[in-house]
């Protein structure tokens, strides 16, 4: 059993990652692939879902509103949060709302989120628009009373209920989207000076390329499996690229290392050895290092409400994304860049000896 286990591991490790780097390529392809074939399939088809992605009200604009119920102690514990749960749903589906989001507070207040769009039979109303602010307001407040005659008929007047509603605007979101992606793109832009001072332009060019693929990967997952994306969206993506740059600047310090022996002794060396070698001695490391971050998020992905479970999910998406890029990737699109840079070196090289031997050549008949 130790003789089979051992010659296995031993087969992995002479498998050449960097020769079929092709093969590493074509999976995040595909999981490209099957996000636009799932969101289409979320837009066009009669299903619970009706977006290509699920946008929160975060980003598209709706009500918050916070429903205390008193009376009671720990109203909000087993059947009892399920009970009042309901009663909000049943009254907003009165006026054609679809509760977004849930989440308890404290232990008799709940919080939920929902868009400003009532659906009642075929008919569609959207009251993001300023001009239906007062509309929108009016119908809170009767969503309200509603919650507080359902909660006191269910509860026989043993509970009473107090309600906040605020309207969320979608613009103050979307400014903070786009701030952070300006950070997010500033830090790459310095992320890609820095490796290059350290390293060399090639491992500046796969980084960057490497962290763009983690969010991307982040991303298609979270469409795939209709994960909600909110605000916490931002966090995860700043998280996922500070986290993922440290795997993959390993991996580059280690390549530098194997090749400080042939710099010095002025020989070649074989730039898939020098690749496999690196991320072969690096693979326990990152391996292990995302494992143990991936098992404290996936506590928090199932054991935690819905806000945080939206937090965790896109960063254990993320940190899978990150330690593939970095194993499988980074390396190989160094490998990659370098090899391309060398052969655009030779090939100017031989256009200048070829332009010299030209003009020499022209020198000598004149």
């Amino acid at each position: 059993m130790n003789s089979l286990i051992s010659k296995f591991k031993n087969k992995i490790k002479t498998f050449d990652i960097n020769g079929n780097a092709k093969m590493f390529f074509i999976a995040p392809l595909a999981v490209v692939l099957i996000m636009i074939i799932c969101g289409c399939c979320y837009q066009f088809t009669n299903t619970k879902y009706d977006k290509f992605a699920n946008i929160s009200v975060d980003f598209q604009g709706g009500t918050m509103m916070t429903v205390e119920f008193n009376g009671q102690d720990n109203m909000n514990s087993g059947s009892g949060y399920d009970a009042n749960l309901a009663i909000i749903t049943e009254a907003l589906a009165e006026e054609g709302f679809v509760v977004s989001i849930a989440q308890s507070s404290g232990s008799n207040a709940i919080i939920v989120k929902y868009l400003n769009t009532s659906t009642k039979g075929d008919q569609i109303v959207d009251y993001n628009s300023d001009e239906k602010v007062g509309e929108m307001n009016t119908i809170n407040e009767n969503i309200q009373l509603a919650i507080a005659d359902k909660a006191t008929s269910y509860y026989d007047g043993a509970v009473t209920v107090n309600s906040t509603a605020t309207l969320i605007g979608n613009s103050a979101s979307i400014k903070l989207l786009r701030t952070a992606l300006i950070s997010v793109a500033v830090a790459l832009a310095l992320m890609l000076i820095y490796i290059i001072i350290r390293f060399d332009l090639y491992s500046g060019l796969a980084a960057v390329v490497a962290l763009l693929h983690d969010i991307l990967i982040m991303m298609s997952f979270t469409v795939i499996f209709y994960v909600e994306i909110g605000s916490t969206i931002v966090a995860g993506i700043i998280t996922i690229v500070a986290y993922s740059i440290n795997n993959t600047i390993v991996v580059f310090d280690r390549i530098r290392s194997n090749m400080k022996p042939y710099k010095k002794a002025g020989t070649k060396f074989e730039l898939g050895d020098v690749v496999n070698s690196a991320i072969y001695s690096t693979m326990t490391r990152t391996l292990f290092t995302t494992l143990t971050t991936a098992a404290t998020v996936t506590l928090l992905a199932i054991f935690g409400v819905a806000s945080l479970q939206n937090f965790a999910l896109p960063i254990l998406f993320g940190l899978i994304a990150g330690f593939y890029s970095s194993a499988f990737l980074a390396a190989p699109m160094w490998g990659y860049f370098k090899n391309l840079g060398d052969k655009i070196k030779i090939s100017n090289k031989n256009h200048k000896f070829n332009k010299n031997k030209k003009d020499n050549a022209r020198l000598k008949k004149a």
